[in-house]
């Protein structure tokens, strides 16, 4: 039962992540800094964070995992408390830099290290990567929820001292659970994967589609930075409190993380061309709501719609790249990397066009790539179609289609 424990930390990591960048974001918009000098700091996030995913990507062993993500929640905390050190709005783009350096350390050895642990009991893969996708979007969806009210009534520092004693804990939790990883060369448990078998040797008949989920999980993770590059100046043009920005945030992620635990159970829609479609068509409502948007609630109902995607987006990113016998662990570091390239192009990209024609545009611009991209799923998924129904007539646990 304390396996399921370590998913804990993942939503931890980033409800710092996501209270980092509102707090920051917000204080730079407010301080009168241009849509694209807001974005950019989520652009200085992603350049630090796809530089340590190319690095941890060839450093990251079943050996080392554990004493790594303990090192980067140690120095996650010495970041945050940093921030209080240096609370100039000029200092935030060097802070920035260097917890997202920490974070890149963080994220691609723990699902190197998930999915050691879940090999000696009998999760399928689809069930990790549901609750990996849980926990991380509800961490996010925290964030600026929490820091929102904390900035309301006790000043936004309270943020970055309740962020360190939050790396903390994850540190301190990841050393009491390494022992659930299995030492390299030692046998599973007995019990190891009757269905935990059954579901490799179903997907191992599957093709490898990884590059499909880089190619169009790239839009939808470019268009998550965008948002909270740009959501932001949005909330200070159309005059949104910051409990009502940081609610946008949490409705947006809660999806995001519910529709990643609903699919825990799933079998083969990742394979499967048209609920790949119907997610997209989400996905594209809800950016085409946020350009539209000028009312609270106008912002949640988008938010929720672009959230179902969203969660539906991250879920066949990891899914992809954790499926694989072999090269996971490459591909892991890859999926973080894009989230990273994206993370950079995203705000940057999003800012100019923000500066130059308007905020909606933004999200307009990048619904139009997401529609290309469903196009893409669409024509390479149906190409698969008889495999797919193949397998699926197998007997199996899993009960999602």
């Amino acid at each position: 039962m304390s396996r399921i424990l370590i998913y804990v930390f993942p939503g931890l990591i980033d409800m710092i992540v996501a209270s980092v960048m509102f707090v920051c974001t917000v204080r730079a918009a407010e301080q009168k800094l241009s849509p694209s000098a807001v974005a950019n700091l989520v652009t200085v996030f992603s350049v630090a964070y796809m530089l340590a995913c190319i690095t941890v990507g060839r450093l990251v062993t079943q050996r080392n995992t554990a004493w790594m993500l303990i090192g980067a929640c140690i120095a996650i905390a010495a970041v945050s408390v940093g921030f209080l050190a240096f609370p100039q709005v000029r200092a935030m783009y060097p802070l920035v830099f260097l917890i997202a350096l920490a974070i890149g350390f963080f994220f691609v050895p723990f699902q190197v290290f998930m999915k050691d642990v879940d090999q000696a009991t009998s999760r399928s893969v689809a069930h990790s990567t549901g609750l990996y996708t849980f926990s991380w979007s509800t961490g996010f969806a925290l964030g600026p929820f929490v820091a929102a009210y904390l900035w309301t009534h006790l000043g936004w520092e309270k943020c970055h001292m309740l962020n360190a004693l939050l790396a903390v804990l994850a540190g301190g939790g990841i050393y009491l659970l390494k022992h659930h990883a299995s030492a390299p060369g030692a046998p599973r448990a007995a019990a190891e994967p009757a269905r935990n078998g059954q579901a490799s040797s179903r997907y191992s008949r599957m093709p490898d589609l990884a590059w499909m989920a880089w190619v169009c999980g790239g839009v939808g993770a470019l268009a998550f930075a965008l948002i909270r590059g740009i959501l932001p100046s949005s909330g200070v043009a159309y005059e949104l409190s910051k409990p009502v920005q940081g609610a946008i945030f949490f409705i947006y992620c809660l999806a995001q993380a519910l529709v990643g635990l609903a699919l825990c159970r799933s079998r083969f829609w990742m394979y499967r061309p048209l609920p790949l479609i119907a997610f997209g068509l989400m996905g594209i409502a809800g950016l085409v709501g946020l350009a539209l948007a000028r009312t609270p609630v106008a912002f949640y109902a988008a938010a929720l719609t672009y959230g179902i995607y969203s969660g539906s987006g991250f879920f066949y990113m990891v899914f992809h790249a954790l499926v694989h016998p072999v090269k996971s662990a490459r591909y892991i570091s890859i999926n973080e990397a894009v989230v990273g390239v994206t993370g950079i192009a995203g705000p940057f990209l999003g800012g100019i066009l923000a500066d130059h024609a308007g905020l909606p545009a933004p999200y307009l611009a990048t619904a139009g790539l997401l529609l290309g991209a469903v196009a893409v799923q669409w024509a390479v998924h149906r190409r698969h179609t008889v495999l797919v129904s193949s397998a699926a007539r197998r007997p199996a646990e899993n009960v999602i289609a």
